[in-house]
């Protein structure tokens, strides 16, 4: 009878090797960054990266964070308002979205961003414009004061469905 030789387990003390965010699909980096909160960090910094499309996943993938961990990217508020600069529409709008539901679960911490984000009524894309609107909107419904004293400091001219929304929340 032949013994079976066993071979000692080469993987056992080694760590994994972190798979790049960019490689991964959205729902993917979703999940990687909840359960590892450090790597947001890497999947903010793909905003800077020179392919758009690497910047564009980037954007969308925040965009669905916002939605269920925007208290996670409150660090973030300032790089995420300087990348709506970006040439992309695509990136733009995501980061609107993200910023506008950030600014809405905390319009308070989002005010340093409210000024950035008001410069994107007048964007080219209908979109971006659109997403801008519903995410003033929705400031403005928790903290009407914040919105008004926006468009009071600045000359730019406020949207009539965000005048409505100020309207409506006012006593």
């Amino acid at each position: 009878m032949m013994k079976a030789k066993l071979q000692p387990r080469t993987s056992r003390n080694r760590k994994k090797s972190a798979v790049p965010l960019s490689k991964l699909r959205t729902s993917e980096v979703v999940r990687t960054v909840v359960n590892h909160p450090r790597r947001l960090e890497e999947l903010v910094t793909l905003l800077q990266d020179k392919d758009r499309t690497v910047r564009g996943r980037a954007a969308a993938t925040l965009a669905r964070l916002s939605e269920s961990h925007p208290s996670r990217l409150l660090r973030y508020l300032e790089r995420l308002g300087a990348s709506l600069e970006d040439d992309s529409a695509y990136v733009r709008w995501h980061l609107v979205y993200s910023l506008g539901r950030i600014s809405a679960c905390f319009p308070g911490r989002a005010r340093s961003v409210l000024a950035d984000l008001s410069l994107r009524l007048k964007d080219e894309d209908k979109v971006v414009r659109r997403f801008t609107c519903l995410a003033l909107e929705s400031v403005a419904a928790r903290k009407p004061q914040l919105i008004k004293d926006l468009f009071s400091d600045s000359k730019a001219e406020m949207p009539q469905s965000l005048a409505r929304v100020l309207a409506d929340s006012t006593p």
